[in-house]
């Protein structure tokens, strides 16, 4: 196993804690050693043989003798907090140099796209899968959740504004992600800014009062102008807005419209590939995003994953935050997670396509990016064709 305790090979034992480990390893033996010495080698075990005076020996009684202490006798418990203390100090000391244990990976998990994202599946309805996710994110989370909007999706099909009640009844919270899920890269910041407004009136609905204005960009494409970039986030820094970026993500569309394809051929050998392939992916992309936080900061960030609310997303949310939790994943808010002082740092990239808050970071300093989230899923263009 690795330093996540699961077995990702290529993510294997790193040779910068070897020299580390083999210290810790000695003063531990070390330590044990001292533990293994006789008793009559420790001081306060040394027997103590009373002195007699040299003068008028003759004239003075005989004293009692004194009885022998045995080694096997219990002490004094001021004694043994001596001891006990004495063997703290002794720990503290000898281990200087060691690295403090690591510390658990922090994240809000936050999803995109609601009310629904993707292919419906055959036999399913756009509610019941996000009465699946939503089941699935109040066992594993434990926090409030961020959903990001479309309001479009409900012009179009009113009855899916049930999906935002019953997000909103079970204590997670909204933000927007435009009114029509609109591409900045293909559009005007004009454009885009009203497509943004429009979007509140219906978020307004399920939003309390005071409560953070986040906003997401679709595609999280940010702009492939500077021009436009720095129009939009003024914009949205006027509106109070705060852009909530993503550190954890991977591509579902293609997971998402392969699920419902096998689906309606009822493949169930294909459907437990496609999971097995699924918690590779994603455990993967988790350690190599852990890996190049430490490369960009020296240190593991507060990260904010990326799920849709789609079929095969709703399908495999418990077991990959289960998954998550079994590699020491403590989940927060996004509030919580956007309190990072990393999340100061605007980038300040310009390109036509979209990328994590990590890669983008990467990118402008030059940083190389692990291999692993330069790969495609490993899902077959042929499954359940």
């Amino acid at each position: 196993v690795n330093m996540l305790g699961i077995g990702l090979h290529s993510y294997g034992f790193m040779d910068a804690a070897f020299k580390w480990l083999m210290l810790f390893v000695g003063t531990q033996l070390v330590i044990i050693g001292l533990g293994l010495l006789p008793l009559r080698v420790w001081r306060s075990f040394r027997l103590q043989a009373p002195e007699e005076p040299a003068a008028d020996v003759s004239q003075r009684p005989k004293p009692r003798p004194r009885p022998m202490r045995r080694t096997d006798e219990c002490e004094k418990p001021s004694t043994w907090r001596r001891r006990w203390s004495i063997a703290g100090l002794v720990v503290l000391l000898a281990t200087p140099g060691a690295p403090p244990a690591r510390a658990l990976t922090e994240m809000a998990v936050t999803i995109d796209d609601l009310p629904s994202h993707g292919p419906l599946p055959r036999g399913s309805t756009r509610l019941e899968i996000a009465t699946q996710m939503i089941h699935a994110l109040k066992r594993n989370v434990g926090v409030p959740v961020h959903g990001f909007a479309n309001g479009g999706q409900i012009a179009d099909s009113p009855e899916l504004e049930r999906i935002l009640s019953a997000w909103r009844h079970a204590g997670f919270l909204l933000g927007n992600h435009t009114f029509s899920h609109l591409d900045l890269t293909r559009g005007t910041a004009s454009d885009y800014v009203a497509d943004i407004e429009r979007n509140e009136a219906i978020l307004a609905r399920w939003s309390p009062a005071r409560a953070p204005r986040y906003f997401r960009h679709p595609y999280l494409h940010e702009g492939n102008t500077a021009t436009k970039r720095i129009a939009v986030r003024q914009w949205l820094a006027a509106q109070r807005y705060i852009v909530a970026p993503v550190t954890v993500a991977f591509d579902e569309s293609p997971w998402n419209e392969t699920y419902a394809r096998c689906v309606g051929l009822e493949d169930r050998p294909a459907i437990a590939h496609l999971k097995r392939v699924y918690m590779a992916d994603a455990l993967s992309r988790l350690a190599a995003f852990q890996e190049l936080s430490t490369r960009l900061f020296g240190r593991p960030i507060r990260h904010i994953l990326l799920l849709h609310m789609g079929a095969f997303d709703a399908v495999m949310l418990d077991e990959l935050l289960t998954a998550y939790r079994a590699v020491e994943t403590r989940f927060i808010t996004l509030d919580d997670a956007l309190r990072d002082s990393v999340y100061t740092i605007d980038p300040g990239l310009v390109q036509d396509g979209g990328a994590t808050f990590l890669v983008q970071v990467a990118k402008a300093r030059q940083v190389p990016i692990p291999d692993a989230l330069s790969r495609s899923p490993q899902i077959s263009a042929d499954l359940c064709r």
